[in-house]
């Protein structure tokens, strides 16, 4: 976990170069969250645009402060995913599960992307990790009620996990061992879970009072059609398992190796004779919810990494446990065979974190869509400089932001006077009493020429003296 977190901080500033349109997107709704969120409608994703808020507050606008909040939640959807497979699975093989599902592509990815798709990660990873210890425990401690309980609550927040908890009251009320768990909830225990949600989802509640089309952002489809409902499925789906083409897109194709995709099968083939499984049950329907979903939210196409770490857990435990059968007494069998598989797994791990930290570095569909424009106007640009801006730029409200951030003026046509210096994005200009005098690039191969820095002619360089 350590290893884990600390490389989680490096990748970061290895890869992938800059911030996509998404988390300047981010950033710029985390910057518009006030205090009176509830009446402005701004509850979407709630709880991790407030912690992109406090970061960038406490560390100013930049790559860390935005992606910060991924982070953070990308280590503990780790922690959760390694104990819910340890409830399922023994703790060295929950171990070698969790390991290829989080430093897999696909949950790098998300852990570093300054955007709440992580969040799909971290609630179910939460939420069926706490549902593990409460069912079926007769003496279920309060600690673990409040805080399923807030989690089924404060997951709400985002998009379409309101199915998730329609799921699991269903499945409270149908199921016999569900039933009997919450009967064996003492009263005051019962009284204190349903405040708790109350209080959790009054914010919600208030603000889609305010705004309705909240409804339909959480739990729907703006514009459905079965035509676009089958492009999402295509969209969301593509980049994880293709192994020939990379798409134009943030992320790298495959978001899992073959060797993943192997190990999927393998724990696939291995779970058919306990299909009716609680683990198993669970692995299948959150294959069907993430696959129904995504046809609402290509985002939602995350959630297939907690299924795909259950799926290789089985696996490894499936093929260990088959070899330990033909030599059930014998320790030095067990070591023997135990060598091809770890070295296979040591491969599958270092294969697929160089594979993520080069495809960002050499994929032009994928590296052309992050932009290193906060590192270049953070270091070209100061404190009474001016910015011009295009309206019709995709990332003016970003660029107004930093602006904003960091006391530089911003205007829509080059000045007649300036006191600082002038800077103009991607294009020259031709302007009467200044001269460009800097030129700064980006190592992206295209638009390299990215700020031209103009400063202000005296009166004594106009007259050639």
């Amino acid at each position: 976990m350590v290893i884990f977190v600390a490389l989680l901080f490096i990748l970061p500033s290895i890869a992938p170069e800059g911030l996509s349109h998404d988390e300047m997107n981010s950033a710029v709704t985390s910057d518009n969250l006030h205090l009176d969120f509830m009446k402005q409608g701004n509850v979407v994703n709630l709880p991790y645009y407030a912690l992109q808020k406090i970061s960038i507050k406490i560390f100013g606008l930049t790559l860390y402060a935005i992606k910060i909040p991924s982070i953070i939640f990308g280590a503990f959807s780790a922690l959760f995913l390694t104990l819910l497979l340890n409830r399922w699975f023994k703790s060295d093989v929950a171990i070698i599960g969790s390991a290829l599902a989080t430093l897999s592509t696909a949950f790098l990815s998300l852990a570093n992307f300054g955007t709440p798709d992580i969040l799909y990660i971290f609630w179910i990873s939460l939420i069926l990790w706490l549902g593990s210890k409460i069912v079926g425990n007769k003496n279920i401690h309060p600690f673990f009620v409040i805080l399923f309980t807030s989690s089924i609550a404060l997951s709400l927040y985002t998009p379409h996990l309101c199915y998730i908890a329609l799921a699991i009251l269903i499945a409270g009320i149908a199921h016999p061992h569900l039933r009997y768990s919450i009967k064996a909830l003492k009263p005051w225990q019962l009284v204190l879970a349903i405040l708790i949600f109350a209080v959790g989802v009054a914010p919600l509640g208030i603000s889609v009072f305010y705004h309705h089309n909240i409804i339909q952002e959480l739990a729907f489809m703006e514009n459905f059609s079965q035509r676009a409902y089958i492009q999402n499925l295509k969209n969301a789906f593509a980049p994880y398992f293709s192994f020939t083409l990379a798409y134009d897109s943030v992320h790298l194709a495959p978001l899992f190796g073959l060797a993943t995709v192997a190990l999927i099968a393998i724990g696939f083939i291995s779970s058919l004779d306990k299909l009716f499984a609680s683990r198993n049950s669970v692995t299948y329907m959150l294959v069907a919810f993430a696959v129904i979903i995504s046809g609402l939210n290509v985002t939602c196409a995350a959630i297939i990494i907690v299924p795909v770490a259950i799926m290789c857990s089985a696996a490894i435990d499936s093929m260990i446990m088959r070899w330990k059968s033909i030599f059930p007494k014998n320790p030095y069998a067990h070591l023997i065979g135990a060598t091809p598989i770890v070295i296979t797994l040591a491969i599958m791990l270092i294969s697929g974190l160089a594979h993520y930290i080069q495809g960002y570095h050499y994929t032009p569909r994928v590296t052309k869509n992050f932009s290193e424009d906060l590192a270049l106007f953070t270091k070209e640009l100061k404190t009474g400089d001016t910015l011009i801006l295009n309206t019709e730029d995709e990332n003016h409200d970003f660029y107004k932001l930093f602006a904003k951030k960091n006391n530089i003026n911003v205007n829509y046509e080059f000045p007649k006077n300036s006191e600082g210096r002038v800077a103009v994005i991607e294009a020259p200009v031709e302007a009467k009493g200044y001269e460009l005098s800097h030129i700064s690039t980006s190592s992206k191969s295209r638009n390299s020429d990215r700020l031209y820095i103009y400063t202000k002619v005296t009166d004594k360089q106009e007259t050639g003296e």
